[in-house]
């Protein structure tokens, strides 16, 4: 006759027999099912990956959409000053140059952006504006620098294939 293996032990240590072996029977069941549908989540997002990257990449080239510099002619349009002795300026807050980063001293030269009338010793704002058309504080675009920038390109013009053969 077969003898059930705690029939001599106690109802109290059969229930801590139980609570001791089943709890982490529990949390090792609850450990792997996370493990588990982590696994099948992370294989779900590689089958995604896999068929968006089935699509041929292909870039548009496009012009860029601003005005990389002015032209001489257009920068020597723009008005001139020179300080004199009370270096006092129409903005009291322009004391420094933007660019160099330096006072207006008396006698120094400055040029104005003529959109938003900010004021730069002439040879900084010439050189910026040989390579930006923005004005370097506001970055608003002066006049006749918009004239400069590249038209978008029309939907009917053809795209460049990064890998073409």
């Amino acid at each position: 006759m077969y003898k059930f293996p705690y029939a001599g032990l106690s109802a109290g240590a059969k229930y801590g027999i139980t609570i001791g072996a089943g709890l982490p029977g529990l949390f090792l069941l609850v450990c792997l099912s996370i493990y588990a549908r982590k696994k099948i989540n992370d294989r779900a997002l590689i089958q995604q990956r896999h068929h968006v990257s089935d699509f041929p990449t292909t870039i548009a080239l496009q012009p860029p959409r601003f005005a990389m510099g002015l032209d001489k002619l257009t920068i020597d349009s723009y008005p001139m000053t020179v300080l004199g002795e009370s270096k006092r300026l129409p903005k009291p807050s322009d004391s420094t140059c933007a660019i160099c980063l330096s006072e207006y001293q008396p006698n120094d030269t400055l040029r104005t952006v003529p959109e938003c009338n900010h004021y730069f010793h002439s040879n900084c704002i010439d050189e910026w504006l040989k390579l930006n058309a923005t004005c370097p504080i506001c970055r608003n675009f002066p006049e006749g620098s918009l004239d400069r920038a590249a038209p978008p390109l029309s939907s009917s013009s053809s795209s460049t294939s990064l890998f073409s053969s």
